[in-house]
């Protein structure tokens, strides 16, 4: 029971992740094993979304028997994002395809959503319906589990009789969760709230020859629940004052300061810790900690870090620099204080120049993390972050990183599946659950597609063909491996373009109330009310909070054109296409209804989709303007 297996280790993220360094160290101190690509010459097996939708199934399972998956005893999977439950059910299906050895999926997802995940456990390939579910999860941190939990599993686990005994065994082990032989009935066993040592806490990756990337905790919700860090999810998430830092102590000094003697070509240490400075007194124990370091390893090492935007002070930054600390990256998200304040967060952006110039004063090179598209984002916000981003890439040299974050494309084949109603509309997932009269029923994950502009849509849709990326869910940052600063300055430099453009005109939402003045009322006239009544269907609010409520009405259609509405439609009053009547409503002008022929004519769509509306069929339209 105790003899050395073989583990394989298999990583859901777009690179190399903490959580594949924390399983891999796990393995090895429990005398296993693992299997991380050396039999292809890789230090690990990670798989991009992106790439995993591109591949197929005969290549998949043929890449996992090159890197010997199909030797392994066990084999571990760490799944942290939603949407990996598009892309989860091929690698599993692959995985037994090869393998009998027991499945064990670990992740935020996985930890919080484990009942869904082990009952909607059927997925379709080909004709054949098939049972894609892991045979354990982790809830939370591995290292409470995977020590009890390994010693009991081998290839023959799932298809011999559990007696008494081991049953047992497995009950006793915290945090799991696990199907009875033959898939009869999940169980989950209570949740342990033993705190994990800070030397189980820290884990230290390497990202190339003169690189080490260090993380003092991680901080997921789990983490919070035990009062310790989780290593199986590389995913950090901020609680503010409740917030739970890990390393209390200098014990990595002694660590770190081996590894940097031993490699004495390593030059820079990069703190992966999204929270650095959200406790001061903290941050300067652990400057502190990072100066010895470099007096210990005989040279003057070179930190980055990552930073709130908030709470960076002046002696914070002193101490920053007396440790050697170069870079900071800022997670800035939204460059607009609109926009911030849709996005509900904390910084404004006085708050964000501040702490850049306070990071000028001790010579650190801020390096700013920002979203070029959300679902909160106008035109407005769009050419505002991109004109930043624009300005921070010099000499083919960025110190700005550019997040691309696609849901649903408009009007791509998976929002064509969605009605365009509610804010939260589910998404049909892959995974199936076997319903009584033996047929299934869809896992849905809820989505927020709707708060999309459609206008911002639109210039997102033309960035992503210049950038060749056609998938519907994506997540990618640059300036990448494959598009240099020099290259994606030019891309910035075109979507200025493209807003400018639009804010002239606000095409699609122009069209929308354009096509709904003349549409509805015989063109007597609509309120702004009755126009976004109209455009929404009347949704229903309660899933919105109060505050937003207040301002924007509802979600979906009603939130994303109250935004503009005034914008919009003072455009079209300026261009004298539409008129302001008695009772604060407004109608079409006969120079509307003529642009409005032009358009249509010049469009020859055959279906005009307007927002919740519904569909006009552009014959229709036709033969009333016409008629008109």
């Amino acid at each position: 029971m105790n003899s050395s297996k073989k583990i394989g280790i298999i990583t859901l993220t777009r690179q190399t992740s903490l959580a594949y360094s924390a399983l891999k160290r796990i393995v090895e101190d429990l005398g296993h094993e693992p299997i991380c690509g050396e039999a292809i010459g890789s230090d690990c097996i990670f798989f991009p979304l992106e790439e995993i939708n591109l591949v197929g199934y005969d290549f998949l399972a043929d890449f996992f028997q090159k890197v010997k998956l199909s030797d392994a005893d066990v084999i571990l999977i760490s799944a942290p994002y939603t949407v990996n439950w598009f892309m989860l059910p091929k690698v599993v299906y692959c995985l037994r395809s090869i393998c009998s050895a027991p499945i064990i999926l670990g992740g935020n997802e996985a930890s919080n959503n484990y009942k869904n995940l082990m009952h909607f456990r059927f997925s379709a390939f080909v004709n054949e319906v098939v049972d894609v579910a892991p045979d354990f999860i982790v809830r939370g941190a591995a290292e409470k589990v995977l020590p009890g939990l390994l010693p009991l599993l081998d290839k023959t686990t799932l298809t011999k009789n559990w007696d008494r005994d081991f049953l047992k065994q497995l009950l006793e082990i915290p945090n799991i969760v696990f199907w009875l032989p033959q898939r009869k009935a999940v169980i989950a066993t209570d949740f342990s709230a033993e705190d994990l040592s800070e030397r189980d806490i820290f884990s230290y990756v390497k990202y190339g020859d003169k690189s080490i990337a260090l993380t003092f905790q991680r901080a997921c919700i789990w983490a919070k629940k035990s009062r310790g860090g989780c290593l199986f999810c590389a995913i950090a998430s901020q609680f503010g004052d409740h917030f739970h830092c890990a390393v209390q102590s200098d014990f990595f000094v002694e660590d770190l300061s081996v590894s940097l003697n031993k490699n004495p070509q390593i030059k820079y240490v990069d703190i992966w810790d999204d929270t650095f400075n959200i406790n001061q007194d903290w941050a300067i124990k652990i400057c502190r900690y990072l100066k010895t370091v470099s007096e210990k390893a005989g040279r003057k090492i070179r930190y980055s870090c990552f930073l709130r935007p908030k709470g960076l002070s002046e002696k914070l930054v002193e101490q920053m620099a007396n440790a050697n600390i170069r870079t900071a990256f800022i997670g800035a998200d939204a460059m607009t204080d609109e926009l911030s304040r849709r996005m509900r967060r904390g910084c404004t952006i006085s708050e964000m120049n501040t702490s850049i110039a306070l990071l000028a004063k001790g010579k650190i090179q801020p390096r700013l993390s920002v979203q070029l598209f959300s679902p909160e984002s106008t035109i407005d916000d769009v050419g505002i972050t991109s004109t930043l981003a624009f300005g921070c890439i010099k000499n083919g040299q960025s110190t700005v990183h550019v997040h691309l974050y696609t849901y649903p494309l408009y009007g791509s084949d998976i929002h064509k599946l969605l009605a365009a109603r509610d804010n939260l509309k589910t998404i049909p997932s892959p995974l199936l659950k076997s319903d009584k009269n033996s047929g299934f029923e869809p896992y849905s994950i809820a989505y927020d597609y709707m708060n999309y502009d459609p206008d911002v849509e639109e210039i997102k849709q033309k960035i992503f063909n210049l950038l060749n990326i056609e998938t519907s869910f994506y997540v990618r940052t640059y300036p990448g491996d494959t598009v240099d600063a020099q290259a994606f300055k030019e891309i910035l430099s075109q979507v200025r373009s493209w807003c400018l453009d639009v804010k002239k005109s606000q095409t699609i939402k122009s069209l929308w109330y354009m096509m709904i003045l003349f549409w509805e009322n015989q063109n007597a006239g609509l309120s702004k009310t009755e126009m976004i009544d109209c455009l929404s269907k009347n949704e229903p609010d309660w899933q919105v909070p109060q505050h937003l409520r207040k301002t924007h009405g509802n979600f979906g259609y009603r939130y994303t054109l109250s935004r503009t509405f005034n914008e919009v439609i003072t455009i079209l009053i300026k261009k004298k296409w539409v008129q302001k009547i008695k009772n604060t409503k407004y109608r079409l002008t006969p120079a509307g209804i003529k642009e409005l022929k032009l358009r249509i004519k010049a469009d020859k769509t055959g279906y005009y989709h307007i927002a919740a509306y519904g569909v006009i069929p552009g014959n229709d339209l036709w033969a009333r303007l016409s008629n008109g």
